[in-house]
């Protein structure tokens, strides 16, 4: 006998019965029949979803597809959700093949239309299979007919998949978004203008690198001040270093970056640069700088050549630089 509907547990997404309150009433349901049908529906690529679009979006599309089998079944059916992105579905007056073979492909149909598509971008798909109920069969023995059938088609699945590239387009696409969106549209010739966090991110990260490319990096720090080597008077300063800035910027090629460290100061990234490079670099920044000028302002610069990152030798503070040796 079925339990009374304020005794039954509906899953908190989808609305539709739990597993536990949904097999209780298709075990009465098929007590009180002899024959009907099981349908498992596996909602396809939850995980890709999930991790491309956010779980958020995941949940979502499990929403919309226990809407879709909602629709699509009667009031004597039973509709639940098995498990994380799987559904169940006994229908007690399918009760046949030919009967089971169009419910089926109805499913499979009404995801692939307009109905079966979340937020204009996920289209759903789902993987349903069937099972017919025969008057001696148990619950488990129907649900273990059924789970046989989900396995074999989604092994299919698979293979078809492996053996055919097309199957595949969706992630070359993805690729394709990411490319687009992480692509940087240059206007313009120059270094790399960024905020000194960003700065330091690329520093750091061009520190690890030289530990296995062994590139050769300078940073150099720009100062601006007067003749007496103070800081220049701070109605002329922003004047001052946004002139520098665009000098810099000039003076610098495409892969080199810099950022604005502190009020009268610059600080330079060149890649495949030696000191003595770094130090001709940043003279004829000067040059070009003092040239535009007629103040006393000058510019002085301090320059390093960048060392691979070191990595800790333990928590006793201690570091162990690797060196080129020690790689090879």
């Amino acid at each position: 006998m079925d339990q009374r509907p304020g005794e039954e547990s509906r899953d908190g997404l989808t609305g539709v019965l739990m597993k536990d309150s949904a097999e209780t009433r298709i075990i009465s349901r098929m007590w009180e029949k002899r024959k009907g049908t099981l349908f498992l529906c596996n909602v396809n690529d939850m995980k890709r979803i999930n991790e491309q679009y956010g779980h958020l979006m995941g949940d979502e599309c499990l929403k919309q597809a226990a809407r879709i089998l909602s629709y699509m079944i009667c009031a004597d059916d039973v509709l639940g959700r098995r498990s994380g992105d799987q559904f169940m579905i006994y229908m007690p007056d399918c009760r046949d093949e030919r009967q089971a073979e169009d419910a089926s492909k109805r499913f499979n149909n009404r995801f692939r239309t307009s109905g079966g598509k979340v937020g204009d971008k996920i289209p759903l798909s789902a993987t349903v299979v069937w099972a017919l109920q025969t008057p001696a069969d148990t619950w488990p023995e129907l649900l273990a007919r059924a789970d046989g059938e989900m396995e074999r088609e989604l092994a299919d699945m698979e293979s078809a998949w492996k053996q055919s590239p097309r199957s595949r387009d969706r992630y070359i696409r993805d690729v394709k978004q990411v490319r687009k969106e992480l692509a940087e549209q240059i206007r313009k010739p120059g270094a790399y203008c960024r905020d000194y966090e960003t700065f330091k991110g690329i520093y750091r990260f061009l520190a690890r690198g030289i530990i296995r490319s062994g590139q050769k990096a300078c940073v150099i720090l720009i100062t601006v001040v007067n003749e007496e080597g103070g800081s220049p008077w701070l109605k002329e300063k922003d004047t001052l270093m946004k002139q520098l800035g665009s000098q810099i910027e000039a003076a610098l090629r495409i892969g080199d970056v810099y950022t604005r460290y502190s009020s009268s100061q610059y600080l330079l990234l060149v890649i495949n640069t030696t000191e003595r490079q770094a130090d001709k670099i940043a003279e004829r920044i000067r040059e070009q700088f003092l040239a535009s000028r007629e103040g006393n302002d000058v510019l002085i610069h301090n320059c390093y050549e960048l060392q691979p990152a070191q990595i800790s030798k333990g928590a006793d503070g201690g570091s162990e630089k690797i060196t080129k040796e020690q790689r090879t």
